[in-house]
Protein backbone atom coordinates (compact mmCIF):
# COMPACT_ATOMS: atom_id res chain seq x y z
CA UNK A 1 0.00 0.00 0.00
CA UNK A 2 1.65 3.67 -1.01
CA UNK A 3 1.43 6.60 0.72
CA UNK A 4 -1.51 8.06 -1.15
CA UNK A 5 -3.67 5.24 -0.18
CA UNK A 6 -2.54 5.27 3.45
CA UNK A 7 -3.78 9.11 3.12
CA UNK A 8 -6.91 7.98 1.66
CA UNK A 9 -7.72 5.10 4.38
CA UNK A 10 -6.69 8.36 7.45
CA UNK A 11 -9.08 10.24 5.56
CA UNK A 12 -11.69 8.06 5.48
CA UNK A 13 -11.23 7.19 9.16
CA UNK A 14 -11.19 10.32 10.24
CA UNK A 15 -14.84 11.27 7.75
CA UNK A 16 -13.18 13.86 5.37
CA UNK A 17 -15.89 14.56 2.81
CA UNK A 18 -13.18 16.04 0.84
CA UNK A 19 -11.69 12.15 0.52
CA UNK A 20 -14.73 10.36 0.75
CA UNK A 21 -15.67 12.70 -2.65
CA UNK A 22 -12.29 11.65 -4.33
CA UNK A 23 -12.92 8.45 -4.01
CA UNK A 24 -16.14 8.30 -4.90
CA UNK A 25 -15.39 10.33 -8.10
CA UNK A 26 -12.29 7.86 -8.82
CA UNK A 27 -13.14 4.39 -8.14
CA UNK A 28 -17.73 5.07 -8.73
CA UNK A 29 -18.10 4.00 -12.34
CA UNK A 30 -15.37 0.78 -12.14
CA UNK A 31 -17.40 -0.55 -9.05
CA UNK A 32 -20.95 -0.34 -10.96
CA UNK A 33 -19.52 -1.54 -13.96
CA UNK A 34 -18.03 -4.68 -11.78
CA UNK A 35 -21.35 -5.40 -9.97
CA UNK A 36 -23.29 -5.55 -13.02
CA UNK A 37 -21.07 -7.88 -14.21
CA UNK A 38 -22.60 -10.07 -11.18
CA UNK A 39 -26.32 -9.02 -10.80
CA UNK A 40 -26.55 -7.59 -14.58
CA UNK A 41 -29.28 -5.21 -13.39
CA UNK A 42 -28.14 -1.26 -13.72
CA UNK A 43 -30.28 0.05 -11.05
CA UNK A 44 -29.60 -3.03 -8.63
CA UNK A 45 -25.19 -2.36 -9.30
CA UNK A 46 -25.77 1.56 -8.28
CA UNK A 47 -28.05 0.35 -5.36
CA UNK A 48 -24.98 -2.09 -4.38
CA UNK A 49 -22.56 0.30 -4.99
CA UNK A 50 -24.35 3.10 -2.73
CA UNK A 51 -24.12 0.39 0.28
CA UNK A 52 -20.92 0.09 0.06
CA UNK A 53 -20.35 3.64 -0.02
CA UNK A 54 -22.16 4.44 2.83
CA UNK A 55 -20.93 1.23 4.98
CA UNK A 56 -17.44 2.82 4.01
CA UNK A 57 -18.85 6.04 5.27
CA UNK A 58 -20.41 5.30 8.77
CA UNK A 59 -17.97 2.26 9.52
CA UNK A 60 -14.55 2.88 8.00
CA UNK A 61 -11.99 -0.17 8.48
CA UNK A 62 -8.87 0.90 10.21
CA UNK A 63 -7.63 -2.62 9.52
CA UNK A 64 -7.70 -2.44 5.46
CA UNK A 65 -4.70 -4.59 4.42
CA UNK A 66 -4.63 -4.43 0.87
CA UNK A 67 -4.85 -1.79 -1.51
CA UNK A 68 -8.04 0.45 -1.03
CA UNK A 69 -9.18 -0.45 -4.60
CA UNK A 70 -9.27 -3.86 -4.02
CA UNK A 71 -10.87 -2.90 -1.05
CA UNK A 72 -13.43 -1.50 -2.92
CA UNK A 73 -13.64 -4.01 -4.98
CA UNK A 74 -13.82 -6.69 -2.67
CA UNK A 75 -16.80 -5.19 -0.28
CA UNK A 76 -18.89 -4.69 -3.99
CA UNK A 77 -18.40 -8.42 -4.66
CA UNK A 78 -19.39 -9.74 -1.55
CA UNK A 79 -22.42 -7.35 -1.00
CA UNK A 80 -23.20 -8.58 -5.06
CA UNK A 81 -23.16 -12.56 -4.01
CA UNK A 82 -24.93 -11.82 -0.54
CA UNK A 83 -27.49 -10.56 -2.80
CA UNK A 84 -27.28 -13.66 -5.54
CA UNK A 85 -27.88 -16.33 -2.47
CA UNK A 86 -30.74 -14.84 -1.06
CA UNK A 87 -32.36 -14.64 -4.51
CA UNK A 88 -31.39 -18.50 -5.24
CA UNK A 89 -33.24 -18.91 -1.78
CA UNK A 90 -36.38 -16.81 -2.45
CA UNK A 91 -36.48 -18.11 -6.14
CA UNK A 92 -36.25 -21.77 -4.43
CA UNK A 93 -39.29 -21.66 -2.25
CA UNK A 94 -41.47 -19.69 -4.60
CA UNK A 95 -40.57 -21.91 -6.97
CA UNK A 96 -41.77 -24.97 -4.83
CA UNK A 97 -44.68 -23.23 -3.85
CA UNK A 98 -46.12 -22.64 -7.22
CA UNK A 99 -45.04 -26.54 -8.27
CA UNK A 100 -46.91 -27.69 -5.53
CA UNK A 101 -50.27 -25.55 -6.60
CA UNK A 102 -49.47 -26.73 -10.06
CA UNK A 103 -49.36 -30.40 -9.15
CA UNK A 104 -52.08 -30.46 -6.40
CA UNK A 105 -56.15 -30.68 -7.54
CA UNK A 106 -56.66 -27.86 -4.83
CA UNK A 107 -54.82 -24.81 -7.81
CA UNK A 108 -56.77 -21.66 -6.71
CA UNK A 109 -54.56 -20.33 -9.92
CA UNK A 110 -56.14 -20.59 -13.30
CA UNK A 111 -53.47 -22.38 -15.39
CA UNK A 112 -53.41 -22.78 -19.28
CA UNK A 113 -54.81 -25.88 -20.12
CA UNK A 114 -51.96 -27.00 -21.95
CA UNK A 115 -49.61 -26.64 -18.97
CA UNK A 116 -52.70 -28.59 -16.65
CA UNK A 117 -52.56 -31.55 -19.15
CA UNK A 118 -48.66 -31.58 -19.39
CA UNK A 119 -48.62 -31.79 -16.01
CA UNK A 120 -51.96 -34.58 -15.86
CA UNK A 121 -49.79 -36.78 -18.55
CA UNK A 122 -46.52 -36.55 -16.65
CA UNK A 123 -47.84 -37.87 -13.50
CA UNK A 124 -49.65 -40.74 -15.54
CA UNK A 125 -46.77 -41.90 -16.87
CA UNK A 126 -45.00 -42.50 -13.91
CA UNK A 127 -44.91 -46.40 -13.13
CA UNK A 128 -48.19 -47.66 -11.56
CA UNK A 129 -47.24 -47.58 -8.06
CA UNK A 130 -45.46 -44.62 -7.86
CA UNK A 131 -47.92 -42.75 -9.49
CA UNK A 132 -50.35 -44.50 -6.88
CA UNK A 133 -48.33 -43.55 -4.08
CA UNK A 134 -47.77 -39.85 -5.30
CA UNK A 135 -51.39 -39.20 -5.44
CA UNK A 136 -51.96 -40.67 -1.95
CA UNK A 137 -49.18 -38.56 -0.87
CA UNK A 138 -50.29 -35.28 -2.83
CA UNK A 139 -53.72 -35.66 -3.81
CA UNK A 140 -55.33 -37.39 -0.19
CA UNK A 141 -52.77 -35.51 1.86
CA UNK A 142 -51.75 -38.96 3.52
CA UNK A 143 -48.60 -39.37 5.64
CA UNK A 144 -45.85 -42.31 4.46
CA UNK A 145 -46.98 -44.79 7.33
CA UNK A 146 -50.76 -44.26 5.87
CA UNK A 147 -50.43 -45.13 2.77
CA UNK A 148 -47.48 -47.65 3.43
CA UNK A 149 -50.45 -49.10 6.02
CA UNK A 150 -53.50 -48.89 2.97
CA UNK A 151 -50.90 -50.60 0.18
CA UNK A 152 -49.50 -53.03 2.55
CA UNK A 153 -46.00 -52.01 1.72
CA UNK A 154 -43.47 -50.72 4.20
CA UNK A 155 -42.82 -47.02 4.94
CA UNK A 156 -39.52 -47.08 3.13
CA UNK A 157 -41.03 -47.86 0.11
CA UNK A 158 -43.39 -45.27 -0.04
CA UNK A 159 -40.77 -42.75 0.59
CA UNK A 160 -38.52 -44.39 -2.18
CA UNK A 161 -41.69 -44.03 -4.73
CA UNK A 162 -42.76 -40.75 -3.63
CA UNK A 163 -39.03 -39.58 -4.40
CA UNK A 164 -38.91 -41.34 -7.98
CA UNK A 165 -42.21 -39.57 -8.67
CA UNK A 166 -41.09 -36.32 -7.66
CA UNK A 167 -37.34 -36.74 -9.45
CA UNK A 168 -39.37 -38.13 -12.88
CA UNK A 169 -42.22 -34.90 -12.64
CA UNK A 170 -38.67 -32.78 -12.81
CA UNK A 171 -37.06 -34.15 -15.09
CA UNK A 172 -40.39 -33.93 -17.42
CA UNK A 173 -41.37 -30.86 -16.04
CA UNK A 174 -37.93 -29.09 -16.55
CA UNK A 175 -39.08 -27.17 -19.15
CA UNK A 176 -41.97 -25.30 -17.01
CA UNK A 177 -39.38 -24.31 -14.27
CA UNK A 178 -39.09 -20.90 -16.37
CA UNK A 179 -42.65 -20.68 -16.81
CA UNK A 180 -43.39 -20.96 -13.25
CA UNK A 181 -40.74 -18.02 -12.15
CA UNK A 182 -42.62 -16.02 -15.18
CA UNK A 183 -44.93 -16.62 -13.34
CA UNK A 184 -44.57 -16.12 -9.87
CA UNK A 185 -42.85 -12.66 -11.25
CA UNK A 186 -46.72 -11.73 -12.47
CA UNK A 187 -48.48 -12.77 -9.55
CA UNK A 188 -46.06 -10.98 -7.46
CA UNK A 189 -46.99 -7.57 -9.49
CA UNK A 190 -51.05 -7.97 -8.39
Amino acid sequence: MNNSEQLLIRGLINRDRCTFRLLYETYHASLFRFAETYVCCPGLSEDIVQEVFIKLWEEPNTRINRSLKSYLFLMVRNRCIDYLRSMQVEDKRKLKLYEAQIISDAVNIDLDEKVSQEIKEAISELPSQCQQVYKMSIYDGLKHAEIANELNISVDSVKVQVFRAKKGLRSKLAHLRELLLLFSGFLKKQ
